[in-house]
C-alpha cells in the first residue's frame, strides 16, 4: 500500500480475513498437515507479513530502478508502512504504483506452478490469504469505500489513485478489475489444492454420477459422506 499522504490502514482488510477464516474453520486455514498449532497461527501471520513486505519490497525496487525518490514513514494514522514518491514521469509514476499488486500476482503464481511448495503449508495459505483478499479489498476501496485510494487537491494516496493520477480513469479501472480478476482466479486454484477443500472443488468427479428418473431423462448425482 502506498501513498502521497500516508493513508489510515484499510478498515476493510481485517474484517475480510476474519470472514474467511470463519467460512473456512481456523484449524483449516491456520493449521498445516500436522494439525493446528499456536505455531502453525504464527506461520499464518508471517506469510501475511511476509506476502505484504514483498508489495512494499516492490514498490521500492521499481522506484530504484527509476531513480525516483521515496520517503518512508511507519506507524502514521495506523498505517504500518507507506511512502511519498517524486517521480518526475508519468511512466515511472504508474511503474512504480502498479509493481507492488503486479508483484503479488507473480508470487501467486510461482506459489501455484512449483510442485516442491507445499500448498497446506500454514505460512503458504497466510501468504495467498493477502495475494487475494489485498487486490480485491484495494479495487473494491477504489470504487467504493475511498478510504485509503483517494485524492484531495493535488494530493492523492493509495496505488489505484497514483495510477490514476499518473495516467488516467480508464487505465486505473482496467488494472484495478484485471488484478481482482486475477487475484479471484488464482484463489480458486489455490482452493483447489487445499486438503479440507470439498472433492468437486479439487475436481473429484468419482463422487458424481446420473441416474434415470421414472418419468424419463436423468438426474445429476453427487455423493456426500457424513
Amino acid at each position: 500500500m502506498s501513498s502521497h499522504k500516508i493513508p489510515q490502514i484499510r478498515r476493510y482488510f481485517f474484517p475480510a480475513i476474519t470472514l474467511l477464516v470463519l467460512m473456512l474453520k481456523p484449524t483449516s486455514a491456520f493449521a498445516d498437515e500436522r494439525g493446528f498449532a499456536y505455531g502453525s497461527v504464527l506461520k499464518f501471520s508471517a506469510g501475511i507479513a511476509t506476502a505484504a513486505l514483498i508489495h512494499e519490497g516492490s514498490h521500492a525496487l521499481v522506484a530504484g530502478l527509476t531513480g525516483t525518490d521515496l520517503s518512508w514513514k511507519i506507524g502514521t494514522y495506523n498505517q504500518p508502512l507507506g511512502f511519498t514518491e517524486r517521480a518526475n514521469s508519468d511512466a515511472k509514476g504508474v511503474a512504480i504504483y502498479s509493481s507492488g499488486l503486479i508483484s503479488q500476482a507473480i508470487g501467486s503464481e510461482v506459489i501455484l506452478r512449483v510442485d516442491k511448495i507445499d500448498k497446506n503449508d500454514a505460512y503458504v495459505r497466510g501468504m495467498m490469504t493477502w495475494n487475494f483478499l489485498n487486490p480485491i479489498m484495494y479495487t473494491l476501496d477504489f470504487w467504493f469505500f475511498r478510504v485509503s485510494n483517494k485524492s484531495n487537491g493535488n494530493g492523492y494516496q493509495g496505488d489505484l489513485e497514483g495510477i490514476k493520477h499518473y495516467s488516467n480513469d480508464a487505465l486505473a479501472n482496467a488494472f484495478a478489475l484485471s488484478m481482482a480478476a486475477i487475484a479471484t482466479y488464482q484463489g480458486y486454484r489455490f482452493l483447489q489444492t487445499q486438503s479440507w477443500a470439498p472433492g468437486w472443488l479439487r475436481g473429484d468427479l468419482d463422487r458424481v454420477s446420473l441416474g434415470p428418473l421414472p418419468s424419463g431423462g436423468l438426474i445429476l448425482i453427487y455423493r456426500f459422506d457424513f
